[in-house]
């Protein structure tokens, strides 16, 4: 059993796992599994629990001590080449070099990776940005594109076309837009290669992309390894402000899909780490954003909530977190279509194949219910769920969304969604809205479309009455 957890020291290992591994699938009692881990502790001399750790209804983690050799931790380095573009035409060479700029100012507040200018050797470099620009009668096209420096393989690519009098407005969408899918991107996939890496035999950096990756699946077993690598990350570099940051996201990650009695821990703990993270470096914009979701979700604070958003949004002011969450609490708040707005703004800035797609389409839809504007809330609301078909969250908005639609509530495929969502009928009411109106509104559509859970609220709200 040891030896188990040894082989993914820093990761819980359920209990199911440890019980195979030392008893080979014979059928054995929990107290048994309990006396084993208890003798390992004895063994270690591990009085306080600190080396063998539990996860509560899960299993058990092994916290040995890996050390690494100072400067081993390197951050991702960017590279911004300057667009090719025809040397006879003055007004290309000039918008190449003012896109170049956009871009390095747009990607300077990411404090996740090293950005440069000019040429370096590919093995040197993890990313460059590189395109060209040219123009054909009154138009211009704009080509650009993230290359792996070590492979070489395309990671995304964008184009734009314009008129050559809408020239002087395209070197700043073109910067925000690249940044946005450049974090994205590296948020979503630089922690592919480690994903089936020991949590002890990776750099705190690999450890926070590692988190990463998982976050970004937006699932409950991908969450529970994000935090088990971040404990690990902080473990090792108690004063890592992002680290601390993501660690504390990790707990209200899936607060739409799954409510606020499934974080799986206390508001205290959450608050020290946020807070923390923002006294350390109140610099970054995903620390500010990271406070910001803890006081909407635990306390349902939207000032202090929107203080933290837009403070992110002055560090960074197309980060996309930042938008969305703010978008979110305008939406709760009423004031829907800013929030509309915003979170259309983030669609526009990334790509439709970032998982998070169908929840932004799920809060667009959101705001429209709460604007009553029904016809759009359901058009969105379908997108997202045939984006998304298991999502709870996206059914949960989807089925408020068809209420009055029987050309929809008939069909089995509708029927299939509502039996399989686990999210309770009372979900409305566990979020941060103001308005206690909207929340009954959306909650007398969940019932018209006869979402499961409608009856059995019904029922207790009778009882009570």
């Amino acid at each position: 059993m040891l030896g188990a957890l040894a082989a993914r020291n820093g990761e819980v290992v359920t209990k199911d796992e440890l019980t195979n591994a030392a008893w080979a699938g014979r059928a054995v009692s929990d107290d048994s599994l309990v006396q084993c881990i208890k003798d390992i502790r004895a063994v270690l001399d591990d009085t306080e629990r600190r080396v063998v750790r539990t996860a509560v209804g899960r299993g058990y983690s092994l916290h040995g001590v890996s050390h690494f050799a100072p400067g081993s931790d390197r951050r991702p380095r960017i590279i911004v080449s300057r667009l090719r573009a025809d040397e006879q035409e003055p007004m290309l060479v000039e918008m190449a070099e003012i896109i170049a700029e956009e871009l390095v100012l747009a990607l300077s507040p990411r404090a996740g990776f090293e950005v440069a200018t000019g040429s370096e050797q590919p093995d040197e470099t993890d990313y460059i940005l590189e395109g060209r620009a040219r123009k054909s009668g009154q138009e211009v096209r704009v080509f650009v594109q993230a290359v792996k420096g070590r492979s070489g393989e395309v990671a995304f690519a964008e184009t734009w076309e314009t008129s050559i009098d809408m020239v002087d407005a395209l070197p700043k969408q073109i910067g925000e837009k690249i940044a946005s899918l450049l974090r994205i991107h590296l948020f979503n996939h630089a922690g592919a290669a480690f994903i089936d890496v020991r949590n002890d035999a990776l750099t705190t950096h690999e450890l926070m992309a590692k988190a990463a990756y998982h976050m970004s699946r937006i699932q409950m077993e991908n969450r529970d390894a994000a935090r088990d690598a971040l404990s690990l990350a902080i473990e090792r570099e108690p004063s890592n402000a992002v680290a601390l940051a993501m660690r504390a996201s990790t707990a209200v990650l899936l607060v739409l899909q799954e409510g606020v009695a499934k974080i799986p821990d206390t508001r205290d703990f959450l608050m020290n780490l946020g807070n923390r993270a923002v006294g350390i470096a109140p610099q970054v914009d995903f620390v500010m954003l990271s406070r910001g979701t803890l006081r909407l979700w635990l306390d349902h604070d939207h000032a202090g909530a929107r203080d933290d958003f837009a403070r992110s949004l002055q560090i960074n002011p197309v980060f996309h977190l930042g938008l969305q969450f703010l978008g979110t609490s305008e939406i709760l708040c009423g004031d829907h279509r800013a929030g509309i707005a915003r979170i259309e703004k983030v669609i526009e800035l990334g790509t439709a194949s970032n998982p998070r797609y169908p929840h932004y389409l799920t809060l667009v839809a959101l705001g429209h219910l709460v604007d009553r504007d029904f016809g759009t809330a359901v058009a969105v609301s379908a997108k997202a769920l045939d984006l998304a078909p298991n999502d709870p969250w996206c059914g949960y908005v989807h089925a408020a969304a068809a209420a009055d639609r029987p050309d929809i509530l008939d069909t089995k495929r509708f029927q299939c969604m509502m039996d399989a969502n686990e999210l309770p009928f009372s979900h409305y009411r566990d979020l941060p809205f103001t308005d206690i109106a909207v929340v009954e509104m959306l909650e007398s559509r969940l019932a018209s479309a006869g979402y499961p859970r409608a009856a059995k609220s019904g029922e207790a709200i009778a009882a009570d009455t």
